[in-house]
């Protein structure tokens, strides 16, 4: 890899990264007196670009999922390889292959909940699965589509479908990062695995589920071995956080233990993932010549998108400002 092929998408990405959302902005949406106003302040903005079919606050959705289009179309023209783009892209593509097979089996269409962000075109994939004539789609996605639908017809269970997606999904991004050996997406993508790894053991006992199913939905590639997580996968969260402190990711784990016993949801966790994956990104300001501090410009565009979307929810379920705040975390 020639750093300097980096140069032009390096000046682009500083560039885009002056027009993402302020903390100034994001207090005044969530301060806002109601919903519309809220939706008005974020048009206001760069969001304005994705407004197309947009009527109202009621087609957030729409307005994300073309914002999420239109800065990934932005990644793919600064970025010289394209896979540095697919470590953030390849989650929305298995998202849609998730969509088509349950689509499928459930003989409804599911294409409205397709999100758009590589060439991956999930309208070409799904024709083809359908027919069963494959012409062009990625070996990994045929497999994760194959490997899905075998296991939702033994089973019945469509839960299966996300169990066998999210394993065929975090294999392939494994496999990424190792192609592309930059130290950077091999520390991200190890930390992604291990704070699913983990979430995936705790969901597992909490559905009283045994160690072979944990074999199943565990994946290799983390810094934290299967072998080792299996060994404390009978203990609560206190003393599963405290048995991996000395991990990469164990004092993230650590900070979110009273939190995580007092409502048992897994969104500390993914909250403290989050700001984990941040910091290994927050480098990146330092490197002038490189994929890093593209990456790192797409990797906030997509966080600034998921905190949008949950001012946006909040403010239509009439949530407090203040619990909105400490909903959103470390910005």
């Amino acid at each position: 890899m020639d750093r300097l092929d980096y140069a032009q998408g390096v000046v682009l990405a500083r560039v885009y990264e002056k027009r993402l959302l302020d903390r100034s902005k994001l207090d005044r949406m969530i301060d806002s007196k109601n919903v519309d106003e809220a939706f008005k302040i974020l048009l206001d903005s760069e969001y304005i670009k994705s407004s197309e079919g947009v009527e109202s606050v009621k087609d957030y959705e729409l307005l994300l999922k073309n914002e999420t289009a239109r800065f990934f179309k932005l990644g793919h023209e600064m970025l010289i390889d394209q896979r540095v783009l697919e470590i953030l892209s390849l989650k929305y593509d298995y998202h849609n292959l998730k969509a088509i097979v349950k689509g499928k089996v459930s003989e409804e269409d599911t294409s409205n909940l397709f999100i758009y962000t590589s060439e991956n075109d999930p309208k070409k994939i799904k024709l083809q699965y359908e027919s069963g004539s494959f012409i062009d789609i990625k070996e990994e996605f045929l497999e994760a589509l194959k490997n899905a639908e075998k296991k939702y017809v033994e089973t019945q269970d469509p839960q299966v479908i996300d169990i066998e997606m999210d394993v065929a999904y975090y294999k392939h991004f494994k496999k990424i990062s190792d192609l592309l050996e930059v130290d950077l997406f091999d520390e991200y993508v190890s930390a992604s695995i291990d704070f699913f790894n983990v979430t995936s053991m705790l969901r597992s006992i909490k559905m009283g589920k045994n160690i072979n199913f944990l074999n199943d939905i565990l994946v290799e590639g983390g810094n934290i071995s299967i072998a080792k997580l299996i060994s404390i996968s009978r203990e609560d969260f206190e003393k599963i956080a405290a048995s991996l402190k000395s991990e990469k990711i164990g004092s993230s784990l650590l900070e979110c233990v009273d939190e995580y016993n007092k409502t048992g949801s897994f969104s500390i966790i993914d909250s403290v993932k989050d700001t984990y994956l941040s910091n290994l990104n927050s480098d990146s300001k330092f490197i002038s010549f490189g994929p890093e501090p593209i990456f790192a410009y797409l990797a906030a565009k997509e966080k600034e998108i998921s905190l949008v979307r949950l001012i946006l929810v909040g403010k239509l379920n009439n949530i407090p400002s203040s619990k909105i705040r400490e909903r959103m975390g470390d910005i």
